[in-house]
């Protein structure tokens, strides 16, 4: 995941380029670039969901990020709210109505799903302490039992939180002009890119 992600964020560097270049009146030309900058966070995601298959935990502690970017994340990826901080400010007031009642129902789901994942792990808990009284622990039966019985709780919660923040670019961009469109995946690659370059400073580890 490491080398992808290195090759990931330089092609998200040179697309924060075009998307700051382009004019803003030639909506031909924001189509394509709005299209690339969907690609491009969907190709994260896929190999994320690849890492998931292979080893959740993994991929829900996101290794490969900096502290800075980690301070971000929610439920295996980006907090949705980054992306309501992300829009344009020229909105008219039947975009943000729609803006706002979209913002309403994105924090309720994830309330629900910060309470899903609160019962999975109170269920690793219960799960190694009933194997324990069962006698299970000593032989290494209840580690792997438990593992990934939790694994696959896990993975739903995953496959759920991803699915609403592609819910929430989704709507959005719908209910955008392609201008806006453009300038909302500039802000979220600029945000993105200064997590990154700050948590590098900070840790010097990349």
């Amino acid at each position: 995941m490491e080398n992808f992600y290195a090759q990931w964020l330089v092609q998200e560097h040179h697309l924060l380029n075009d998307l700051l270049s382009v004019p803003q009146d030639r909506p031909d030309l924001h189509i394509p670039l709005i299209n690339r900058a969907l690609s491009h966070y969907a190709e994260y995601y896929k190999h994320k969901a690849q890492l998931a298959k292979r080893d959740i935990f993994r991929a829900f502690s996101a290794y490969w990020l900096t502290a800075s970017e980690r301070s971000f994340f929610w439920l295996g990826g980006l907090n949705p709210g980054i992306f309501f901080q992300s829009l344009p400010s020229d909105l008219t007031p039947d975009q943000r109505e729609k803006l706002d009642q979209l913002r309403q129902k994105s924090v309720k789901r994830e309330r629900e799903l910060e309470c899903r994942m609160r019962q999975v792990e109170e269920a690793m808990a219960v799960l190694m302490a009933l194997a324990a009284a069962h006698g299970k622990v000593r032989n290494g039966e209840a580690r792997g039992e438990t593992t990934e019985r939790v694994a696959e709780m896990m993975r739903a919660v995953l496959d759920e939180a991803d699915g609403l923040r592609k819910h929430v670019v989704t709507r959005s961009i719908e209910i955008l002009t392609s201008a806006q469109t453009v300038r909302f995946f500039a802000a979220l690659a600029h945000r993105h890119l200064w997590f990154y370059r700050h948590g590098s400073r900070n840790n010097g580890s990349r």
